[in-house]
């Protein structure tokens, strides 16, 4: 056991260079879709999508968009009206995600590519629209890998129309484990992090679902404090 955990923590100390890391989800993106099934994150998915309180018309964000899993999802809820907004860093992924947007000819989503650490009001006046602010966020599956963490979610907090909405989906496995290396090394990043714990004292009306995969993943919620 020692030596496959040994193993593991040689390959991800291979993938810090953040060049390296968008090399490897550039590749990894051909076959996201097989090794991470819509079927396997679909519950999960499914209550953070449902606490985003979607409506028809509303602009909201999606970091990191990956290959586009969750635009069903929204499109369920805005029925192809308001305004989607799709970020992530890998041109692979992004790929992907266009071809499910031109696939199922969806008019109302917007990709783009950025980098989560520079995603701020600064950035989307000057890549997107000036002074865009959002009904709500979706941060899944980044946060645990994502450099400057908090910063990500105080940035991604600000984004938000007052009393909008941001909703965290992602691992949180304290205790050493199979699962916990095998996600540490296929997604490069980090599961202990808490992410939720510093979330709670940064928004109004916080909830959490931390039942997700036995426990480790989690959902987390909660709205835009009033200034």
């Amino acid at each position: 056991m020692s030596g496959f955990f040994t193993e593991f923590k040689k390959d991800r100390e291979k993938m810090n260079n953040q060049h390296i890391v968008i090399k490897y989800y550039d590749k990894f993106s051909r076959v996201y879709d097989w090794v991470s099934p819509k079927r396997y994150y679909h519950k999960p998915r499914e209550f953070a999508i449902t606490e985003m309180n979607l409506n028809k018309g509303q602009t909201i964000l999606n970091i990191p968009c990956g290959t586009g899993q969750n635009f069903e999802y929204f499109q369920k809820y805005m029925a192809n009206t308001g305004r989607i907004v799709g970020i992530d860093l890998s041109e692979g992924m992004l790929l992907q995600a266009t071809e499910k947007v031109k696939k199922n000819l969806w008019d109302n989503i917007e990709l783009f590519k950025g980098d989560a650490t520079q995603i701020n009001s600064e950035w989307i006046d000057k890549e997107i629209e000036r002074e865009l602010k959002f009904d709500s966020i979706l941060c899944d599956l980044g946060l645990s890998g994502f450099p400057k963490w908090e910063m990500i979610i105080d940035n991604l907090l600000s984004l938000l129309r007052p009393n909008g909405k941001l909703v965290i989906m992602d691992w949180f496995i304290e205790k050493r484990s199979i699962r916990g290396e095998f996600i540490k090394w296929i997604g490069k990043g980090e599961v202990n992090r808490p992410l939720w714990q510093y979330m709670e004292n940064k928004v109004a009306h916080f909830t959490l679902d931390n039942s997700f995969k036995g426990g480790d993943m989690f959902v987390a919620s909660g709205n835009k404090k009033p200034f």
